[in-house]
Parts: C-alpha cells; sequence; structure tokens
C-alpha cells in the first residue's frame, strides 16, 4: 500500500494560498452589479434602514433583522454594492477559514481539513451566493462558529455559543432545525453545563423576538410569520429544486457520500471514540440532516437552491473525507476513484459558462442606469416593484417590497394587497415617473403593464440574465437588446 505522508505544514501552506488565491479572483471581479432579485431586496432594504426607517413597522421584511442591521452601514459607505460585495466575499473566505478548523477538530486529519477548506471556498452554491449580499452565507458562517464554540470544554465557549446562536436565529428562521441540533447535542454530551447554553441560546432568542416585537409595534412576527405561511405552493418546484442542486452541487455529492460512509464507520466503532469525537461527529450529522430536511420546504413559493447552501460546508467536510479516506487507503481501486473524481468534478468546478466569481450582469446594469439618469429628473428610481436594484444613483425602486408576499396575497384577493396594487396604479397613472422597470415575467407586471402601456414606450429590453424591461414616457416603441 501507499504511504501518503503529509507534514501538518504543507496542508496549512496549501490552504491559505487556497484562500489567498480565492480573495484575489474574488476581489479582482468584483463589480457594482446586482444578480437576483434575493439580492435585490436586502440592498433595498438596508438601504432604506440607513435611512432611518425601521423594517417591519416601515416597510415590509420577511426575514429576521440582522441583516439590515449590518447592510445599513454599508450602504452608507458608498452609493452603490461595492460595499456588499466585499463584505460577502469576506464572509465566505471567513467560512472557508472556519470549515478548516471544524475538519481538523472532528478528524485530526491536516489533509482533509484542508481539502474541506478548499471546496468550501470553491463550492459552486457558496461561490454563487459570495457574489450577493444575503443572509444565506451569513448564516451558514454563524452556524460554522457556533459548532467551533460548542466544541470548547469551557463555560465560557457554551456562552459564546449561545451568543451566536442568537444572531443566527436573527439571521434566517431556517437556522431553527440546527438550534435544535445544538440543543439535543448540549443535553446529551454537555449534561452538567447544558443549562448555560439553553439560557442564552432559548432564552436570548426568544427575549430578542419579543423585544423586535415591541420595537416595531407588534410588526415583526406578524411581517416574518406570515410572510412564511402565506406563501404558494408548487411541488413541481420540489423536483425542480432538487435537480438544479444536484446539476450543481454533484461533484461534492459523490464524495460526500463515501464521506458519510466513513463517519458511519467511526460512529459504529462509537466503544472506541472518545465522548468529544462522537459528539462533534452528531453535530456533524445534525448539520448535514438539518440542510436535507429543509429542502422538504422547496415546494414554497420563493424557496430554491440557497436552502441547501446552509449544508453545504458540511457536505464539504464529508466530501474531503471522502477522497482524502480513499487516498490514503493507497489500493488500486480507492486511487481509480479519486483520480476519476479529480477527472470529471475538478473541470465542472471551473466551468467558464458557470463562472460564479466573475459572474456579472454589469453591462444590463450600466445601459439600465443610463436610460434611467436620461429619463427620470434628478436620476429618480423607477417607482414598480419587483424589479432587481441596479444603479441610477441608488436602488431603482422607491417601494420597499416582499414581492412574493405581496403578490401572492394580492392573488387570494387579501384587501391590503389589493389596495396597495391600486395605489401603484394611480401612481403610475398621475405621478408619471421618469421610468419604469420590470424584471421578469412577474404578476406585478401583469397587473399594471396595461396602465404602463398608456403613457410610456419600451425602451431597453434584455432576455439574458436578468430579464429587465424598462418602460418611459411617450413615444414610438423602441427595442434594445
Amino acid at each position: 500500500m501507499v504511504n501518503f505522508i503529509r507534514p501538518a505544514f504543507l496542508d496549512r501552506l496549501a490552504f491559505l494560498l487556497f484562500l489567498l488565491f480565492f480573495l484575489l479572483v474574488a476581489l479582482a471581479s468584483v463589480d457594482r452589479s446586482c444578480l437576483d432579485d434575493a439580492d435585490s431586496a436586502y440592498l433595498i432594504s438596508a438601504d432604506a434602514v440607513s435611512r432611518g426607517l425601521v423594517p417591519y413597522r416601515d416597510f415590509l421584511a420577511a426575514h429576521p433583522p440582522l441583516i439590515y442591521v449590518i447592510g445599513a452601514p454599508l450602504s452608507m459607505m458608498d452609493d452603490g454594492t461595492l460595499p456588499f460585495r466585499v463584505f460577502s466575499i469576506g464572509v465566505l473566505a471567513a467560512l472557508g477559514v472556519t470549515v478548516w478548523r471544524l475538519a481538523y477538530k472532528v478528524t485530526a486529519n491536516s489533509g482533509i481539513a484542508m481539502l474541506a477548506g478548499v471546496l468550501t471556498l470553491f463550492a459552486p452554491l457558496g461561490l454563487f451566493f459570495s457574489k450577493l449580499f444575503t443572509n444565506d452565507p451569513l448564516v451558514s458562517l454563524l452556524t460554522a462558529l457556533i459548532f467551533l464554540q460548542l466544541f470548547g470544554r469551557t463555560r465560557r465557549s457554551l456562552i459564546g455559543a449561545g451568543v451566536l446562536s442568537v444572531l443566527a436565529t436573527l439571521t434566517k428562521l431556517t437556522w431553527l432545525p440546527v438550534l435544535a441540533v445544538c440543543v439535543l447535542y448540549v443535553i446529551f454530551f454537555r449534561r452538567k453545563q447544558a443549562w448555560v447554553y439553553l439560557a442564552v441560546a432559548l432564552g436570548g432568542s426568544i427575549g430578542a423576538a419579543l423585544l423586535m416585537h415591541l420595537l416595531t409595534g407588534g410588526a415583526y412576527l406578524d411581517n416574518i410569520l406570515v410572510s412564511q405561511v402565506s406563501k404558494g405552493y408548487s411541488f413541481s418546484n420540489l423536483g425542480e429544486g432538487l435537480r438544479r442542486i444536484w446539476s450543481i452541487d454533484w461533484p461534492l455529492i459523490f464524495p460526500g457520500a463515501v464521506g458519510a460512509w466513513f463517519a458511519v464507520r467511526a460512529i459504529r466503532k462509537r466503544q472506541q471514540l472518545s465522548p468529544g469525537l462522537r459528539g462533534r461527529l452528531f453535530l456533524l450529522a445534525g448539520w448535514l440532516v438539518s440542510g436535507l430536511v429543509l429542502l422538504g420546504t422547496l415546494p414554497a413559493e420563493g424557496h430554491d437552491t440557497n436552502l441547501f447552501l446552509l449544508a453545504e460546508p458540511a457536505l464539504a467536510i464529508l466530501a474531503a473525507w471522502g477522497i482524502i479516506g480513499l487516498a490514503e487507503r493507497g489500493s488500486l481501486p480507492a486511487i481509480t476513484a479519486v483520480a476519476i473524481w479529480v477527472v470529471l468534478a475538478v473541470p465542472a468546478l471551473v466551468d467558464r459558462d458557470r463562472d460564479f466569481l466573475s459572474l456579472s450582469n454589469s453591462n444590463d446594469v450600466d445601459v439600465v442606469a443610463a436610460r434611467i439618469i436620461s429619463h427620470s429628473e434628478e436620476s429618480q428610481p423607477v417607482l414598480v416593484p419587483g424589479c432587481f436594484a441596479l444603479e441610477a444613483a441608488r436602488p431603482v425602486t422607491l417601494d420597499f417590497y416582499d414581492r412574493i408576499f405581496w403578490e401572492e396575497k394580492y392573488k387570494r384577493g387579501d384587501r391590503e394587497a389589493i389596495d396597495m396594487f391600486n395605489s401603484l396604479k394611480q401612481e403610475v397613472i398621475q405621478a408619471e415617473p421618469g421610468a419604469v422597470l420590470f424584471a421578469g415575467d412577474l404578476l406585478t407586471k401583469e397587473i399594471l403593464i396595461g396602465d404602463v402601456r398608456e403613457n410610456y414606450r419600451l425602451d431597453y429590453r434584455n432576455r439574458s440574465r436578468p430579464d429587465l424591461e424598462l418602460w418611459v414616457p411617450g413615444g414610438a416603441v423602441e427595442e434594445f437588446c
């Protein structure tokens, strides 16, 4: 058998070089474009908070507040999206470093730790979301940091884990299954000190939610809970979502299955494991299972591949465990399997057709922004919600608005939603904004396009990414593709 000898310092050096490469390429390709409507919603909301508006009370927000609070000072640094882009790259870099440390604590193998960190930095989903300002990478980072704290043996580490858990619940509700895993962990593996984590994490999370509800005049829980239960459901999205996740993350799923086999073997030998290692394996398994559980919500309108981002770091650890574990076996079948993975998976991860590091829609941004500025007084933003936040001195929408929430309420005949859309129609007719922007074939467009056509002409259309239509007052139809 081949004996693979890898000094730990070489593994650390390799990871740091990959980290440096990631930062150089990511920062060199950063731009001011916006990539999707979720990104747009957070940018718009952060801008609103920076101008003194209170989420939930002054504008609709469907998620807990930490991402908006972080975004407010970023919005004040620059008129555009650049500070948000740099922040998101920093979050993914920090996640890669944290997973690197986590993997070593779980496996005590520097090669697995190095590869787990690298796979986290360059995993397709994580890499794509490093270009966006959303709460998904942030909650993944908080989860990894929480697990590191739970691995500690002191009361202080449990307090730290509890504080981070409160921040996670203030970031995204989909973190709650992971919170359940953490609660079970301290009950089973930290019985004498479990009360410390439970008091800080559960007590702090409940207290923070009640405080937010009080500060927003009772709007907080109504916004984030009602917005979730009011969503429409389509089980066709379940199959399509799973297909998208498979097409993106299969380079991690195959070796992750092998790594899971190694982990199960370790768990089966649990009599030989220390309580600390058993607990770490429990957290790793719970992390992955939590992500799989979230996939059950894919039929909900608006849920997509970002749901799996929470579990992708755990999958990266298992994938690294599988690849290094096979390589260290040294047998011909094992080496052949690793070689096949390298030949098939590495080209897929660096496929230029979906090069997430350089993905941009900056050309669309430039064209749309220029036309808005030329047609709209003092670079005023467009009126219609449901659009992308693009560069026109500031995001090009006046309404801070969760499209999915309001459109679903409108379809159900909710009086508040109907009144809101009627108000938008009146603004289009009476206020006559200098530009109207639609993104995609949205219900908002279907409702308002009749009134828009009365007084506006189609000035710009792009059918690539994103799907944009810019309408300006009067004149003959003119299309730019």
